[in-house]
């Protein structure tokens, strides 16, 4: 991954390093080949070897267990390294975690393991010094050389805010999207002060199917606060933006208007039921009419032929 962008993976039946992603090449660089094949080996096998440790600590040999490991570096706007990071996690429950840069190293061994020796320290601090950290910048420089254009966007947010009647009030939700890099600050302001978090539901980011993201926050407000008629703003900062982009809303008729729209439906059931109703009666009455016609029809026929009939029989 480069950024919240997925390059490649490695294939650990092949033992090869796939590209992926957008402007990925056809055919991988020998160099790359190679890297990756020994970093990424190197961490797989570091991996099993975890995991079969903590299988036998945990007595789970017969279950199904999952061990995660992130690994990722970073580099400065001056194309000097950073910081590189290491962490794992056994069924999510950490594990340990080890920070490095050029001239710090911290190592945690969180407590599901008993924690590394001075001389195991020593050969990871020289293995991240050494080997990891200068392949991480050196893949990192050649991503971005091949993915600036596209990682270094900026595409604005559309923002909207859309107002859902509810029964016993309303929902306000504010909705940001469309947009990129995820980072991204969205508020929602009552009369101009910030609603705390614990009062909002959703916060969460999603990707959208173009490569942009969303986020959408949403408060429930009741019948009582919507006729104090309060004035609400969704409030957006992002990287695009030279200024705040707000986008406010103030109820105009209160839990009038509110209780209309929740009504409304209930309303617009008996009226269809009612016209329902009308329909059936009046088709039973034309059906009723035209059997009573028919059957009126039939009798004048039939005493018409009887009396055609003795007339004949007379005449004879």
């Amino acid at each position: 991954m480069q950024d919240d962008i997925q390059v490649g993976y490695f294939d650990s039946n092949m033992e090869q390093f796939i590209h992926k992603g957008p402007y990925a090449p056809d055919e991988t660089e020998v160099d790359v080949a190679q890297d990756a094949a020994y970093v990424f080996g190197h961490m797989f096998l570091s991996m099993k070897r975890r995991l079969s440790d903590l299988r036998y600590r945990f007595n789970s040999t017969g279950n199904i267990d999952v061990q995660q490991r992130m690994t990722g570096c970073e580099m400065l706007d001056t194309g000097e390294p950073g910081l590189i990071l290491s962490t794992d996690a056994f069924n999510a429950i950490f594990a340990d975690l080890i920070y490095y840069n050029m001239t710090h190293y911290s190592y945690n061994s969180g407590n599901l393991l008993s924690p590394w020796s001075e001389v195991h320290q020593t050969y990871a601090k020289w293995l991240y010094q050494t080997i990891y950290l200068p392949i991480c910048i050196k893949t990192l420089k050649k991503c971005l050389e091949r993915l600036k254009n596209f990682v270094m966007r900026k595409v604005c947010p559309r923002v909207r805010l859309i107002q859902k009647a509810m029964s016993g009030g309303a929902r306000v939700s504010c909705l940001a999207f469309g947009f990129y890099p995820r980072h991204i600050n969205l508020t929602l302001l009552r009369d101009g002060q910030p609603i705390v978090e614990q009062e909002m539901t959703g916060g969460q980011l999603l990707p959208n199917g173009d490569g942009t993201y969303q986020l959408r926050k949403s408060l429930e407000v009741n019948t009582e606060e919507l006729r104090e008629r309060h004035n609400y703003t969704c409030t957006t900062s992002h990287l695009s933006l030279d200024n705040k982009l707000n986008v406010s809303w103030i109820p105009e008729s209160g839990i009038d208007r509110v209780g209309l729209y929740v009504k409304s439906a209930p309303l617009a059931m008996v009226a269809i039921i009612i016209l329902l109703s009308i329909f059936v009666c009046v088709r039973r009455r034309n059906t009723a009419g035209s059997q009573t016609l028919s059957q009126l029809s039939n009798a004048n026929y039939a005493q018409v032929a009887e009396q055609i009939s003795l007339s004949s029989h007379s005449e004879t």
